[in-house]
């Protein structure tokens, strides 16, 4: 106690400074740092911040992911790398330590899902000068072949990996074989499940009178472009053929598989045996089906391109329809004028490949998509009005069905598109100038959606080595005439403008990309003739 009396007697302010000084000791002696306010903390951090942007503007130091584009000279460099289906090669041209331009130069993946990727992919590595970008919903594996590819060019790293569809480690779709369907199926509507790729394809399938009348897909967890694609072709095929024995669709085979899984468990669950199926066989229902009166359009087709129109939900829709060997080998969206894009797309994405699969238009053959009707049915009488124009002449008063009289003001069967014609415009010439033919073929692709053929054309240069024009382009297939047209408008003023540099690339046509190459091609075949 006589301690803490004591204690109470000293004045503890004479030894504040000193307190104070022994503080600062201990700090520098033991390396204590007192906690910095925040205010401090911020301030330091953009000094930091500010030092380093200024560092980065001193070494112009643009990094694409991980390379240092610092380092890369100036010019294009080839790169590959794997898609889904095989190589996808890239040229990548740099400037100023700047990616400038990406172009494709080959792949082999399915054009609709490698579009959808190079045009997101490459817009996006153009803009962030980085390789470390979003791949495109749907089509990762052909995303990632750019990416890797444009790498491969700037750094030669090759890619390890294998293509998604060829490769050992890849998912291996198998075969779902030829089903026993030699039995009879009860009145109903039956529910049948499989796997796709994602996980559980479901379905519906609705028998009556013995014959599979309608399939709806309840569930899936695919990618949709995928499914979409396999949906589209598969149910109307199989109502078509009343059949599950049917081939998968190219590029979409795992969905194809499950639908078609998916369909045949369900047909198990209507099957009877032949004693309750000729019982049920004697059972009459009335048929209160509403009478479909839409026109019906069928016969014997001619080759051509031909264009139709139709009524969607606000507006116009107009299609063109390719015509090979008296089939409906391609459909073509030339314009949609005012349906909503969202409802537009779900129909487009599965109605033409439906059309495709069962060779018809007509609404008693090709379903629409549910939630897009009037998109859907807009499509359909487009098709059937270029199928119209595009019947052979005996057909044409006995195969276009309806239950009014056709009011149609286009009754031309023929194909009166005259830009069918070869382009024989002729460039003005002086004695000097010299005039150089060139050839190509376009070759089909694996697909064989077309035959090859032939393209010639005729390159006028002056005296002084400038390329004045090209002239009398002729191609051998006039079917293909809407795909060349195409290429032409947009390929031959790029050919002009390069001159006799073959080197540089070309922006081909999106959809007419075989045309696009086989004018290249051709105009290259003619300018090496020059030194010869």
């Amino acid at each position: 106690m006589k301690i803490i009396d004591q204690l109470k007697k000293v004045n503890l302010i004479q030894f504040v400074p000193a307190i104070f000084v022994i503080s600062l000791v201990g700090n520098s002696v033991f390396g204590y740092t007192a906690p910095k306010s925040e205010k401090s903390k911020n301030n330091s951090e953009n000094q930091v911040e500010a030092a380093t942007t200024q560092a980065k503007k001193k070494t112009k130091k643009v990094n694409a992911g991980d390379i240092d584009l610092s380092k890369i000279k100036d010019g294009t460099y080839e790169g590959q790398a794997n898609g889904y289906r095989g190589l996808v090669k890239v040229s990548v041209t740099v400037k100023d330590h700047k990616i400038t331009a990406i172009k494709v130069l080959s792949n082999s993946d399915d054009a609709a899902f490698f579009n959808r990727a190079s045009a997101g992919v490459i817009k996006n590595i153009l803009a962030k000068q980085s390789l470390k970008v979003d791949v495109v919903s749907g089509a990762t594996y052909s995303s990632n072949g750019i990416i890797k590819a444009v790498k491969n060019a700037l750094t030669g790293e090759e890619d390890k990996s294998s293509a998604k569809a060829g490769g050992s480690s890849a998912k291996s779709a198998g075969s779902v074989g030829t089903a026993d369907e030699s039995g009879t199926y009860k009145d109903g509507t039956f529910v049948g499940t499989a796997a796709g790729y994602h996980g559980t394809v479901k379905v519906s399938v609705t028998i009556k009178k013995n014959k599979i009348k309608s399939i709806k897909i309840l569930e899936n967890h695919d990618d949709a472009a995928y499914f979409n694609r396999a949906k589209g072709i598969l149910l109307p095929l199989m109502v078509k053929k009343q059949s599950t024995n049917v081939d998968a669709v190219s590029g979409a085979t795992f969905s194809s598989n499950g639908i078609i899984k998916a369909v045949r468990n369900a047909l198990s669950k209507a099957a009877v045996n032949k004693s309750s199926s000729d019982s049920s066989s004697t059972s009459t229902t009335k048929d209160t089906t509403k009478k479909d009166t839409t026109e019906k359009v069928s016969g014997t087709y001619k080759d051509g391109v031909y264009e139709g129109t139709g009524t969607g939900f606000r507006g116009k829709i107009t299609v063109s329809v390719r015509i090979k060997k008296s089939k409906i080998v391609e459909i073509k969206l030339v314009k949609n004028e005012k349906d909503d894009a969202a409802y537009f797309e779900r129909a487009w994405s599965e109605v033409p490949f439906s059309i495709i699969a069962v060779q018809s238009a007509n609404t008693d053959k090709v379903d629409a998509v549910s939630g897009a009707t009037y998109s859907s049915k807009g499509i359909m009488a487009a098709v059937r009005d270029a199928l119209k124009k595009a019947l052979a002449k005996k057909d044409t008063e006995t195969t276009v069905e309806t239950n009014n009289t056709n009011n149609s003001t286009n009754d031309n069967n023929t194909n009166t598109d005259n830009s069918s014609e070869d382009n024989t415009t002729t460039v003005p010439t002086t004695p000097t100038d010299q005039t150089y033919t060139g050839s190509a073929v376009c070759e089909p692709d694996e697909d064989g959606d077309f035959d090859a053929y032939d393209l010639t054309l005729e390159v006028v240069v002056s005296s002084d080595g400038k390329v004045k024009g090209i002239q009398n382009i002729k191609w051998s297939d006039k079917s293909m005439q809407s795909w060349y047209k195409d290429a032409e408008k947009k390929i031959v003023p790029q050919l002009i403008a390069n001159g006799l540099d073959t080197s540089k690339n070309y922006d081909v046509v999106t959809g007419a990309t075989c045309s696009s190459n086989a004018l290249i091609n051709a105009y290259k075949n003619a300018i090496s003739k020059i030194n010869q």
